[in-house]
């Protein structure tokens, strides 16, 4: 689903690029930039998102003998389950009404009553939690129409042909580039540097999260 509709489209555009090219073209490109803007945005999902994720990277602090995970997904919203797994067994806690919510940055911290954690030791936390915001943010409705825009424009721009590829994107210092790919739209290289990608990269640039792994999402 994308991150706005057509309406919301011809709205923050002030044109007529719909009834130009019709709503089915339109809908393709919005749905097809909003995964380009979760490619970008790593580590945060604009939809109320329910997910199961096993860390390895959890410990206990020392003193305050606290349960620190990481999770990758922001903002979060609320937890289900935790479970620790020792050997392939999973343990699950039942203390987790308990736990302080860094939501932001998408971290917990849980009173840990379980036998002694070093950092060292081979477990692994099993966390069902939820992610997103509860409703998509004005400022990536507002980048998505900047790069849907710009998509058009250099699909205009071309020789009009019924296929083409897209070739690669680049917002602010991201890119990514592409094997040749048929897709439904002519359209190249998009967010190179032109003003409107420039202006998206700045919108969207809080909700990106540094150092979280993310997958390569696909252009369909």
């Amino acid at each position: 689903m994308g991150y706005i509709t057509i309406a919301e489209y011809d709205a923050l555009t002030d044109t007529t690029i719909t009834a130009d090219h019709g709503a089915v073209y339109v809908q393709g490109l919005i749905d097809a930039v909003s995964e380009l803007v979760d490619v970008y945005c790593m580590g945060t999902k604009f939809e109320p998102t329910t997910l199961t994720e096993e860390r390895n990277e959890s410990y206990v602090q020392g003193k305050s003998a606290k349960l620190v995970i990481n999770l990758q997904w922001a903002p979060l919203i609320s937890v289900t389950t935790i479970a620790y797994r020792i050997q392939n067994t999973d343990t699950t806690l039942t203390n987790i009404t308990d736990a302080d919510l860094n939501k932001v940055q998408s971290i917990i911290y849980l009173q840990w009553y379980g036998p002694l954690w070093r950092r060292s030791d081979p477990w692994v936390t099993v966390t069902t939690y939820m992610a997103g915001h509860a409703a998509i943010p004005d400022n990536v409705k507002h980048a998505t129409a900047l790069l849907v825009q710009e998509w058009v424009e250099a699909d205009d721009r071309a020789a009009g042909g019924s296929s083409s590829i897209l070739v690669g994107y680049r917002l602010g210092n991201y890119a990514e580039q592409y094997a040749a790919r048929v897709i439904d739209a002519q359209i190249g290289n998009i967010g190179l540097g032109t003003s409107r990608s420039m202006l998206a990269s700045q919108l969207l640039g809080k909700y990106r999260r540094p150092g979280v792994a993310h997958a390569h999402v696909p252009i369909p």
